[in-house]
C-alpha cells in the first residue's frame, strides 16, 4: 500500500517529505497521470496541485477510473479541492477550507485556487490565490481591522484582476487605493512576520497529507470511499436514476489506451494491423466473438444472440454470411481496451516481427521529418488524403467501398481511419517512394 501525492506551489516537494518521508511525491496533476498501473488497489492518491492553464488537466472520469480501481482519492487545497467539490458523490474525498468553499458555493471559479509558477526549477507561486487573500480578509474582520461591507468589496475588486497580477504588491496597492490604508499594513505587518499565515492553501495541503498517513495504514482492502459506479438512486446533486448515463464513455476507453499500456508503441500496432493487415476483418471478427462471449451476452450464442437483441432478427442472419456481416461491423464498432491484455493479443494475433519493425521505422520517419521541418503537423495531411491513401492501401474505389471497409476493421469512420493513419503515412509513402522504379508514376 503507497501513498502518492500531487504537489506544487501549494505543498512543496521538501515539506511534504519533512512531514511524510514515506510519501512518493509528484509534481502537479495533469491529464493522464492516474491511469498508469502503478498505482494499485488500495494505495491512497493524494490530488493538491495541478496543471490546467496552457495544458490538459485531470479530467473528473480519470478519476472515476482511478476510483473504480480501489484506489482511494483525496483532494485539498487547489484543483484537488475544485475535483472533490465535484465527485465527492462519487467517493473522492474532500479535506480542508478551500474544498469546502468549494462545496458550499462560496467560490465557483478555478481562478480562486490558481497560482502562476515556472515550469523548471522552483515551482514558488508567483501570485497570491484569491482563496488565501479570503481567509485573510476573515482574520481581518475578525480584528476589527475591516467591516464586512470593505472585506467583501476587496476580495470583489480582486477578483476582476487576472489570476497572475494577483500579487502581494498589487493586493496592497489595492487596499490602500480603496481608503484601507489600516488592513494593508496590518497585512502587511502579518505576513512579514509569518509568510504562511494566511496560506489556506497550505494548510489544507497538510491537512489532507495527514488524512493520507492515517488512511496509509489501514488494513488492506479496507475502502475509505464509495466506488465510481454510476449512481443509483437520486442524491443531492446526483444525476437520477432514470437519467443516469455511465461514465464509461468512449473519451474515457480513448484515454485509457492512450496513457495505460507499458508499450507506448502499443496503439500504433494496433493501428498498423487495422490498416495494413490485408486480413485484418477476419480478425476483428474473431475479436468482436470473443468480446461477445466474454462479456457473457447470452453465451451459448456470442455474437449472434448479440446481435439479435441489439439489431433484431434480420440483423442476426447477417451473422452467417460473409458478405452481409459487415452489415454488422458497421453498426457495432466497440473501442478496444489497450490496457486488456485479452484484447491486445486478439488484435495483435496475427502480428509479425517484420510488421514490429516497420511500425518503429515509419514512426522514426515521422519524427525525422517533423522535426526537419517544424512548420508541418500530421494534421495537415486532410482527411482527403488520408482518403486516398487509404483506397490505394485496400484497394477499394468507391466512397461506399471506403466506408465498409474502415468498419470491417474496427474502424468506426473514414475520421477514425485517418487517425490511424496519419503517424504511418510519411513512412508509407517513403516506401512507396524507395520501391518506385526510376521513370515511374506514383499513384498516391
Amino acid at each position: 500500500m503507497a501513498v502518492h501525492v500531487f504537489v506544487g506551489p501549494s505543498c512543496p516537494e521538501p515539506l511534504v517529505k519533512q512531514h511524510h518521508p514515506g510519501f512518493t511525491v509528484h509534481g502537479p496533476v495533469r491529464h493522464g497521470d492516474l491511469f498508469p498501473q502503478r498505482y494499485s488497489h488500495g494505495d491512497v492518491v493524494v490530488i493538491v496541485d495541478g496543471i490546467y492553464h496552457h495544458r490538459l488537466a485531470l479530467r473528473h472520469k480519470e478519476i472515476l477510473d482511478a476510483l473504480a480501481r480501489g484506489i482511494t482519492v483525496v483532494g485539498a487545497a487547489s484543483i484537488g479541492a475544485l475535483r472533490a467539490a465535484e465527485l465527492d458523490q462519487y467517493g473522492m474525498i474532500g479535506v480542508g477550507q478551500v474544498y469546502r468553499w468549494y462545496r458550499d458555493g462560496v467560490f465557483d471559479g478555478d481562478d480562486a485556487v490558481s497560482v502562476a509558477h515556472g515550469e523548471t526549477g522552483s515551482l514558488a507561486g508567483l501570485n497570491v490565490p484569491l482563496v488565501n487573500l479570503h481567509t485573510a480578509v476573515l482574520a481581518a474582520q475578525a480584528a476589527g481591522i475591516l467591516t464586512q461591507q470593505d472585506g467583501r468589496g476587496l476580495t470583489e475588486r480582486m477578483e476582476r484582476e487576472y489570476y497572475p497580477l494577483r500579487t502581494q504588491e498589487r493586493i496592497l496597492a489595492v487596499a490602500r487605493d480603496r481608503g484601507e490604508r489600516a488592513f494593508a499594513e496590518w497585512y502587511a505587518a502579518r505576513f512579514t512576520a509569518d509568510p504562511a499565515c494566511f496560506d489556506q492553501k497550505r494548510a489544507d495541503a497538510l491537512e489532507a497529507l495527514a488524512l493520507a498517513e492515517r488512511l496509509g495504514t489501514r488494513p488492506r482492502g479496507t475502502a475509505a470511499g464509495r466506488s465510481a459506479e454510476p449512481p443509483k438512486a437520486c442524491a443531492a446533486g446526483a444525476p437520477s436514476a432514470t437519467t443516469h448515463r455511465d461514465w464509461r464513455t468512449e473519451y474515457h476507453r480513448r484515454w485509457r489506451n492512450l496513457f495505460v499500456p507499458d508499450d507506448p508503441a502499443l496503439p500504433h500496432r494496433v493501428a498498423y494491423q487495422q490498416v495494413f493487415t490485408a486480413d485484418f476483418p477476419e480478425v476483428w471478427w474473431d475479436f468482436l466473438q470473443h468480446r461477445a462471449n466474454a462479456a457473457g451476452d447470452d453465451s451459448s450464442g456470442g455474437l449472434r444472440a448479440h446481435v439479435l437483441r441489439e439489431l433484431g432478427p434480420a440483423a442476426a442472419r447477417w451473422h452467417d454470411d460473409p458478405v452481409l456481416r459487415s452489415r454488422i461491423t458497421a453498426l457495432l464498432c466497440p473501442l478496444p481496451d489497450l490496457a486488456n491484455s485479452r484484447d491486445v493479443d486478439l488484435l495483435l494475433q496475427r502480428e509479425s516481427a517484420e510488421d514490429r519493425a516497420r511500425v518503429t521505422d515509419w514512426l522514426e520517419s515521422t519524427r525525422r521529418h517533423l522535426d526537419s521541418h517544424p512548420e508541418r503537423s500530421l494534421a495537415q495531411i486532410s482527411d482527403a488524403t488520408c482518403a486516398r491513401l487509404l483506397r490505394l492501401v485496400w484497394n477499394v474505389r468507391t466512397e461506399a467501398e471506403l466506408s465498409t471497409e474502415c468498419t470491417r476493421r474496427g474502424l468506426p469512420s473514414l475520421r477514425h481511419a485517418a487517425v490511424a493513419l496519419r503517424p504511418f503515412a510519411i513512412g508509407y509513402l517513403g516506401s512507396r517512394t524507395a520501391r518506385q522504379p526510376v521513370g515511374g508514376e506514383a499513384d498516391a
